[in-house]
């Protein structure tokens, strides 16, 4: 874990800082590489008769709970990231996972 779901964020962008951004959330959490997963939600923002009028990603995070101070890192590293290709401004939003509830191939946690 943890899963980021990106909304209004270009995949292509996102790809040149998909290797540091992961890197530095496995160091962080201390998780294998492969439980990571970045996905690009296909999102379109309309407002004031205009599509695409936005250029603010909304990043949701859905992962078990950790400590406030190891959320507040990978915010960072999420948002650090992010303007690091363009991304001035960025949202990110913690869900979290209950292991009661999550299961790996048909087994609960």
């Amino acid at each position: 874990m943890p899963f980021l779901r990106f909304h209004s964020t270009d995949a292509g962008k996102l790809s040149e800082i998909s290797r540091k951004m992961t890197d530095l959330i496995q160091e962080t959490l201390q998780c294998p590489r492969e439980h990571i997963v970045l996905e690009v939600i296909h999102s379109e923002i309309v407002c004031d008769g205009a599509i695409n009028c936005g250029d603010w990603p909304f990043v949701e995070i859905s992962y078990f709970q950790r400590s406030r101070d190891l959320q507040d890192k990978v915010a960072q590293i999420v948002s650090s990231c992010l303007q690091e290709i363009g991304y001035i401004d960025s949202d990110v939003y913690f869900l979290y996972l209950d292991p009661r509830n999550y299961y790996e191939n048909g087994r609960s946690m």
